[in-house]
């Protein structure tokens, strides 16, 4: 809970809405700002109220809040920041959770490691960001535009064939012909997959020389800097992919090397396998995504492996 006023909460939401446009912005600073949100529900509803205003203080720029108002509300940032911060106070209750269109401007939107966050756009689509994540989005009256920063992204779109809607990841674009498929980003790999609907994936630039393809459901095309491969996944391997939705990780005769490297994605503690052998060793089991110690237990009691904490690392040996 935080011990801030509603006052001093709304003066610091507008502070972090104006900072978030300086070009000087990073995933770090997003990060900051999703953890001072998780902090109460009050953080979270007055960035929504000045969020949703912001876009209104650029055109209102003549507009004066108060005289009592400007001498209790107007920071060092200027009067930009006041009148959103004034027009936050006066916005009736509730909170905006649709992201509404912006003219040009670019939004950044990013989880933490271990963390998740659903977006809905004001179309109705859904974007669902996995752990460690950064996109961002800009959303104008001809086009809906998300660029994959790293992490992964679950997508539900509502289809409009008059104001497409196209996710960039590197050097590949998948466009939306109505669509459910997520898209994960690591470094020097790119991952697609097609759940429902239809999908055109193309490159983004004339860098790569795949063709554009399009995906059915089912399709799962895995790029590369050098290769560029693709399977057809059955429906139940699929929604076991996606089972970081429901906070789980779903393993089938996995490597326990695959499975520590997975886990680390979700856990600042992470997982080191100091053997070749047990690297090699297999696993099936639905781990939840913060069950480090469930899995460190699995490895020493079914096993039989050693299990030694040194600090923020956790070393699996025989």
């Amino acid at each position: 809970m935080s011990d801030m006023t509603t006052r001093e909460i709304r003066a610091a939401a507008a502070k972090w809405r104006e900072r978030r446009d300086g070009s000087d912005w990073t995933a770090e600073n997003q990060i900051e700002l999703a953890a001072w949100l998780a902090q109460s529900p009050a953080h979270k509803i007055a960035y929504m109220r000045v969020d949703h205003v912001w876009q209104r203080a650029d055109r209102l720029g003549a507009l004066r809040a108060p005289a009592a108002e400007q001498r209790s509300f107007v920071s060092k940032s200027g009067t930009r920041i006041a009148v959103a911060f004034a027009l936050a106070a006066v916005a009736g209750g509730g909170a905006w959770l649709a992201l509404s269109p912006s003219p040009a401007r670019e939004q950044l939107y990013a989880t933490s490691v271990g963390g998740r966050e659903t977006l809905k756009l004001a179309d109705g689509s859904q974007v669902e960001l996995n752990t460690d994540t950064a996109i961002r989005v800009q959303l104008t009256a001809s086009a809906r535009r998300i660029t994959l920063e790293k992490g992964e992204v679950y997508f539900h779109v509502v289809h409009n064939a008059k104001r497409p809607f196209i996710v960039t990841a590197g050097d590949h674009r998948v466009i939306d012909l109505g669509t459910t498929f997520f898209v994960r980003r690591d470094p020097g790999r790119f991952e697609v997959a097609l759940i429902e609907g239809r999908a055109r994936l193309e490159s983004a630039n004339g860098k790569t020389a795949a063709p554009a393809r399009d995906l059915v459901p089912g399709d799962v095309v895995v790029a590369t800097a050098s290769t560029v491969s693709s399977q057809i996944i059955p429906a139940q391997k699929l929604a076991n992919d996606l089972g970081w939705r429901r906070g789980v990780l779903v393993f089938h005769g996995s490597a326990l090397a695959d499975v520590a490297e997975e886990l680390n994605r979700y856990n600042t503690r992470k997982i080191v396998i100091a053997d070749p052998e047990v690297a090699r060793l297999t696993i099936g089991a639905t781990i939840p995504t913060h069950g480090v110690e469930a899995f460190t237990r699995v490895a020493r009691d079914v096993f039989g492996l050693r299990v030694a904490n040194h600090g923020n690392e956790i070393v699996i040996s025989r």
